[in-house]
């Protein structure tokens, strides 16, 4: 029984970590394409579907993720994670702006950059930090239902980040 046990503890975490690289390596391709001289048109499909499970994803660690680790050792972590999502949105909206009017590579091509330099920093100490708990935190039935949600899930339509706004927190309703 210990051996299954042990088996179980890192999928979430793993499961987590493989969309980062999957994001990373669409993110990557999309780049590729713009730096080798390619219309930001031919880009813009891979590259919206990367922006998309982009959002899908920090959907997914907003919602159901961090709320029960906030108050564990985790919680610093997660401050820092939804301040890092804020600033990542406005970028997702920019680029997913730019790719359906076809802006010029150059400018896609920088803001994808800018959105890099966020995302890369923060896949890192997200993985260390907050995936390092998460299957202790979610252990059960909850761990089940992102596994699934990771599987097929759908982000609600018009869901936006908790702190979509840049970083500050958004005021109480």
């Amino acid at each position: 029984m210990r051996k299954t046990e042990e088996i179980a503890v890192t999928r979430l975490a793993q499961a987590l970590q493989k969309e980062h690289e999957e994001i990373d390596a669409a993110l990557a391709a999309c780049r590729a394409a713009l730096s080798g001289g390619g219309a930001p048109a031919s880009a813009a499909p891979m590259a919206l579907r990367a922006l998309q499970a982009l959002r899908r994803h920090i959907y997914l660690e907003e919602t159901m993720l961090f709320p029960p680790m906030r108050k564990g050792r985790a919680f610093a972590a997660i401050f820092v994670m939804l301040r890092e999502h804020g600033q990542m949105w406005p970028l997702l909206d920019e680029l997913d702006a730019l790719l359906e009017q076809g802006a010029p590579a150059p400018r896609t091509a920088e803001v994808l950059t800018e959105l890099e330099q966020v995302l890369a920093p923060h896949n890192d100490k997200e993985e260390k930090i907050v995936y390092s708990l998460a299957d202790a935190a979610h252990a059960g039935e909850s761990g089940e239902q992102m596994l699934a949600f990771l599987a097929s899930g759908r982000m609600p339509a018009g869901w936006v980040c908790d702190r979509a706004g840049g970083g500050a927190p958004k005021p109480a309703a």
